[in-house]
């Protein structure tokens, strides 16, 4: 039972403050005055949950919205279940944004000074809204009134015209109705729920199994039996496979033992064409030596004979330049001595030039000269000079010829220098004797015409004895004739077929061991398929019995034909009809019993009285009220599990006719104004201020707006 209200800043209200006692509570008021906030401030205190949208929205406009967090909208409520009581706080700010969420519990029999002065204590419960960490006001709320928000809405927030649609209503939407009320509307979703979650698990089978689910248990059995025939098939032709391996492998060990026993012999002929290659390639080396010897000897008969021919004027030679050493010798002292002189005369023709004779006179003294020595007579001095200069022509030139023989002597010199080193490179003395060259080099001629004769083309049934050039040749050509001697039966061709054929063998038996390893490693996969699709096949039987399972759980459990639903609802309905029928009883309106029959489609209201079963069309206005009212309480009573024991009915004259309105107020007035009806407490809003005028409700509060809010006034 809700006992008292406290808004600030909530909605419309600045500062408001209820108070409710049992029995009947009345809000009156045109409307936008407020009335309907008390309903979000209920659903907001218990639950954190109205129909604004948004928190921000419940902060009363106008509100400064750069005030500190502390400002913004506080609800507090006191209710009380049985005979416990408890108040619950909960403020925002202006951003809608939870500043505190508590809840309390009023302590009983307490002697402290606050009890004795009627002050009420209350012990905290539980604060803020921290659920992942289990502190939550909201959960403990729903946990001490058994019952959470959308159960509330059913059970005890009646909205406008929601009382006469029980009655009003056809009987297949009165049943939609019940469902709904009752929760079996839920259902629904978890029929719908159930079918996904099998999909998921077909679909987690289809990812573990590669794409299959049970739906697939007859595919599979049709893979195996065709993986069966396919076995049989390739076992078939793996026994042919079998028949031609050993066949050709017979054949590959015939011919090659008929190749073993040739080998040996082709063997030896293979070496005697070795020896034969290493023979011709001996003689074309030899051919090739030869040939260099007899030019490198040539070359030294050559150099030979011109070093002996060289040295056979070097005595002369010798001889000859030491003549003209002193021949030259003998000149160049000559061309000194004229040098010499030639300075001397050229000494006088100066000193003659000082004293030249003029006019016969002295040029000293000026006297008369008679006679004047040849050593001042220019002219004689002159033809002393020319004299001396002809002789030194001549030795010069006597001198250039001795140059001259003498440098072509020094040439000889060199040449007979080279002939005596190109002799001793050879060691060759002086007395040697060319002729020894000479048969050499002839005889180095004759091998090599010997040689030179050979085809090395084409040498093949040649006869080997002439290509004797040597020892070596000789003692090897002998070894060869020896060979071919023992190996004349020996015939290649015949070898080189066989191995054709063993080639041509080992291919086919390459193509059959392919075959064979193909079919076999086909069968084990075939094999190894069969395995799994059994092996996959019994899981999927195993999941599809599991499936089935599933299903019957959906069909049976969460389809609202089912059997819990129909279980549960003929339980909701015998409840509901059980409690409507104490409840109507309490009305005094000739009705004593109301049952509601489940059709198939439908859920029909049968009311019984004195003369047996009343029609519901025939009911008077009062009685229709009294009846909707009474099947309300019959599912709030069902709903909030008998712990809610108040209910809030917001418009509820707001279709009724004249005489419906009178017949409610009067049923409420005479059951509920007491607080001893079969609710606690009913909070009723409506705008018809009129229709309670007369009534005997003691607790009416008249809401107006002004502009500061909502203002709200006792009657």
């Amino acid at each position: 039972m809700i006992k008292k209200l406290l808004l600030n800043n909530f909605l419309s209200h600045k500062n408001t403050h209820l108070e409710f006692n049992p029995g009947i509570t009345v809000f009156v008021g045109h409307n936008g005055s407020g009335k309907t906030s008390i309903i979000d401030s209920i659903t907001f205190a218990l639950f954190d949950e109205h129909t604004r949208k948004s928190n921000r929205n419940l902060v009363t406009k106008g509100i400064d919205q750069s005030l500190s967090e502390e400002s913004g909208s506080i609800v507090v409520m006191d209710f009380s279940v049985g005979s416990v009581d408890y108040k619950v706080q909960r403020q925002i700010n202006s951003m809608g944004h939870l500043v505190s969420a508590k809840l309390e519990q009023l302590k009983q029999n307490d002697s402290t000074m606050e009890n004795e002065k009627n002050i009420p204590i209350y012990r905290p419960i539980i604060s803020g809204e921290r659920k992942q960490l289990g502190e939550s006001v909201i959960g403990e709320v729903e946990s001490i009134l058994g019952i959470n928000y959308p159960k509330l809405q059913i059970a005890s927030i009646i909205q406008q015209g929601e009382i006469n649609k029980i009655i009003d209503s056809q009987p297949k939407e009165f049943k939609e109705l019940l469902n709904n009320m009752i929760g079996l509307d839920k259902l629904d979703k978890s029929f719908a729920y159930m079918h996904s979650i099998i999909d998921d698990f077909r679909s987690l089978l289809r990812e573990k199994t590669g794409g299959y689910d049970d739906n697939y248990i007859k595919t599979l059995k049709n893979k195996t039996e065709e993986n069966k025939n396919k076995i049989k098939t390739s076992k078939i032709s793996l026994k042919n496979v079998y028949s031609d391996l050993f066949k050709r492998s017979n054949e590959m060990s015939e011919i090659e033992n008929e190749i073993e026993g040739l080998e040996p012999k082709i063997g030896k002929l293979q070496e005697v064409k070795a020896l034969e290659a290493t023979l011709l390639k001996y003689l074309k080396e030899k051919s090739i030596s030869l040939n260099i010897d007899i030019e490198k000897n040539k070359k030294m008969l050559f150099e030979v004979k011109n070093a002996f021919s060289i040295l056979h004027n070097k005595d002369e030679v010798s001889i000859t330049l030491q003549i003209i050493q002193c021949e030259k010798e003998e000149l160049h002292k000559k061309m000194n001595t004229i040098e010499g002189e030639l300075g001397k005369l050229n000494g006088f023709t100066e000193c003659a030039k000082k004293i030249e004779i003029k006019d016969g006179k002295c040029p000293v003294c000026n006297s008369k000269i008679t006679a004047i020595n040849d050593m001042f007579d220019i002219s004689h001095i002159k033809k002393e000079l020319d004299k001396k200069q002809k002789e030194k022509t001549f030795v010069s030139s006597e001198l250039t010829k001795l140059n001259v023989e003498e440098l072509n002597l020094r040439k000889k010199e060199k040449n007979i220098i080279s002939a005596e080193k190109t002799l001793s490179s050879y060691d060759i003395s002086a007395d040697y004797n060319v002729e020894i060259l000479e048969q050499k080099i002839s005889s180095l001629n004759a091998d090599f015409q010997i040689v030179s004769k050979i085809n090395f083309g084409n040498y093949a049934g040649a006869n080997l004895l002439s290509y004797k050039v040597d020892d070596y040749s000789a003692n090897l050509i002998d070894v060869i004739m020896k060979m071919r001697s023992d190996l004349v039966d020996i015939d290649v061709s015949v070898l080189n077929q066989k191995k054709l054929v063993r080639n041509k063998l080992s291919s086919e038996l390459i193509e059959i061991q392919n075959q064979k390893a193909v079919l076999e490693k086909a069968i084990s996969n075939l094999e190894n398929e069969i395995a799994e699709f059994d092996k996959l096949a019994s899981e999927l039987y195993s999941a599809s019995k599991f499936i089935s399972d599933l299903e019957k759980i959906r069909s049976m459990v969460f389809n609202r034909d089912g059997v819990v639903s129909s279980s549960l609802r003929t339980w909701a309905l015998n409840l509901i009809s059980i409690k409507s029928s104490d409840y109507i009883n309490t009305f005094n309106v000739g009705i004593s019993k109301i049952s509601l029959v489940e059709k198939p489609r439908e859920i029909k209201v049968m009311c019984y009285g004195k003369r047996g079963e009343i029609d519901i069309i025939s009911l008077s206005g009062g009685e229709k009220v009294a009846v909707s009212l009474a099947l309300r309480m019959g599912i709030a009573y069902l709903m909030g599990s008998s712990k809610i024991d108040f209910i809030v009915l917001d418009e509820p004259t707001s279709n009724l006719d004249e005489e419906r309105r009178r017949s409610f107020v009067k049923i409420i007035s005479d059951v509920f104004s007491k607080g001893v009806g079969p609710l606690s407490q009913i909070i009723i809003i409506t705008h018809d201020e009129e229709i309670f005028e007369n009534s005997e409700i003691e607790q009416i509060y008249k809401f107006s707006m002004s502009d500061s809010g909502s203002i709200v006034t006792p009657l």
